[in-house]
């Protein structure tokens, strides 16, 4: 007979965040994202594939200081064909919003070292 697992949401998450770190590095030695998203895609299937790239290439984004607007154009452009047009734009600003809020936390990989000058007021 075989036992149930139960369901953990601390490991699920720390599943993510392995996959996402692994993302992240990949993107950052220079794996182009349309390979990574086949790769993860056969693994994982295609909506968690695309959702772990995405916000893999996002966090990258965002820490290099590209706009927030300019990083949801991305994600538009290169989901367009599979999405229409309006799940396009909602599924990226739910990933832009996501990664946002990740780097706000205290805990786990995506936390940003990244500081924004403080500009004197004239």
């Amino acid at each position: 007979m075989r036992s149930a697992k139960r369901f953990d949401s601390s490991s699920a998450k720390l599943c993510w965040n392995s996959r996402l770190t692994a993302a992240l590095w990949a993107l950052e030695d220079g794996i182009e994202s349309d390979a990574l998203t086949e790769k993860l895609t056969k693994l994982y299937g295609q909506d968690y594939g695309r959702k772990i790239v995405d916000t893999a290439s996002v966090r990258l984004w965002l820490a290099e200081g590209v706009p927030p607007g300019d990083a949801i154009t991305m994600i538009e452009c290169r989901r367009r064909v599979e999405l229409s047009p309006c799940d396009c734009r909602a599924y990226a600003i739910e990933i832009l919003l996501n990664v946002r809020e990740a780097m706000r936390s205290e805990e786990g990989p995506l936390v940003s070292s990244r500081r924004e000058p403080h500009h004197a007021a004239a």
